[in-house]
């Protein structure tokens, strides 16, 4: 059996009843026991991981953008609404600015229940109009914050997978740590919820060095921890997926790449335009912001920083994107 508990107030939840946050205090909850075992519904997970040797050195790309949504996200997601499925749930509801209000509209599609997505009104235009090929309600708000609050509004009779404070989206993503060989050492991973960063940690067991890369429009590990390197602009508005200001998980996270020897990474526009054009002319098929992992193992680099044999997520599919790619 399982139950869901959250570590900042006490709170411990019935055994086998869903809460996408703490109903007291609102913080990400933690898992007590164990899920039901589920398999791989659309066949996520497992992505690809190339070596290929760069101007840094050899590198590794996990092919996260080969997922059945396009992204990372599916990882959770998939674990997530196939428990929604169990308890009888037939709506979910989701704030995103893209990818995972995608791998939620997704995976509804396949499982038969009714998908709204909440998604900021700059989330970009191509992936709204794919929210709304696969059937879900898209909501529009100003902000991201405010998506978030509108997601939890509807949560008392549809199941809100909130990737940022949930235990089961958060168990679901611990499949990209255990995947990574033994020889793995170290990890760059783009950051905003910090479910991909969290689930690596966990899932590889505390065996590998993590580095965060955040934009440096929303750097929110920067309370917590100083930059090892930093871009050269103000703003990083083509990572579309870092935009979250306030993420839950941010402390945890801190003290994972504290504990890990790695550090954060701030990457600004100019180095993620770079890094995208020139991923896309090595054959990887990414999206601004999973080559913001790229141009964070640039910037360590020049930092003096050792990236040989790193491991960079490629969490999101560019063509979803391919419009502002192409203008590049």
């Amino acid at each position: 059996m399982w139950r869901l508990t959250c570590p900042r107030c006490g709170f411990k939840g019935e055994e086998g009843r869903y809460y996408p946050f703490c109903p007291r205090c609102g913080g990400a909850l933690e898992l007590e026991g164990e899920l039901p075992k589920y398999g791989r519904l659309l066949g996520e997970g497992n992505t690809p991981l190339v070596y290929r040797r760069t101007r840094l050195g050899v590198l590794g790309f996990k092919l996260e953008y080969l997922n059945p949504s396009g992204s990372f996200k599916d990882r959770g997601t998939s674990v997530s609404l196939q428990l929604a499925r169990d308890l009888g749930y037939r709506c979910t509801v989701e704030d995103s600015s893209g990818n995972s209000g995608i791998s939620t509209a997704t995976y509804a599609a396949y499982l038969g229940l009714e998908a709204t997505i909440a998604v900021p009104a700059s989330a970009p235009q191509g992936k709204k109009e794919v929210l709304r090929s696969l059937g879900a309600n898209v909501i529009e708000l100003p902000t991201r914050e405010e998506a978030a609050r509108f997601a939890e509004g509807l949560s008392s009779r549809c199941f809100y997978v909130s990737h940022s404070r949930s235990a089961v989206f958060l168990e679901g993503m611990k499949s990209a740590g255990q995947e990574l060989p033994e020889d793995v050492r170290s990890v760059i991973v783009p950051s905003a919820s910090f479910s991909l960063l969290l689930g690596i940690w966990r899932g590889a067991r505390g065996r590998v060095r993590l580095y965060a890369v955040q934009g440096s429009s929303n750097p929110s590990l920067a309370k917590y921890l100083k930059p090892l390197a930093i871009g050269r602009s103000l703003e990083s508005r083509l990572a579309d997926g870092l935009v979250l200001r306030d993420a839950p998980r941010a402390p945890e996270a801190a003290k994972a790449v504290s504990e890990s020897g790695g550090g954060l990474v701030v990457v600004s526009d100019p180095e993620i335009a770079e890094a995208t054009k020139e991923l896309w002319r090595t054959g990887f098929m990414a999206e601004p912001t999973s080559a913001t992992a790229y141009a964070a193992a640039r910037l360590l680099r020049e930092a003096g920083v050792d990236v040989e044999g790193a491991v960079l997520m490629l969490t999101g599919n560019g063509l979803k994107l391919y419009d502002l790619v192409s203008r590049l």
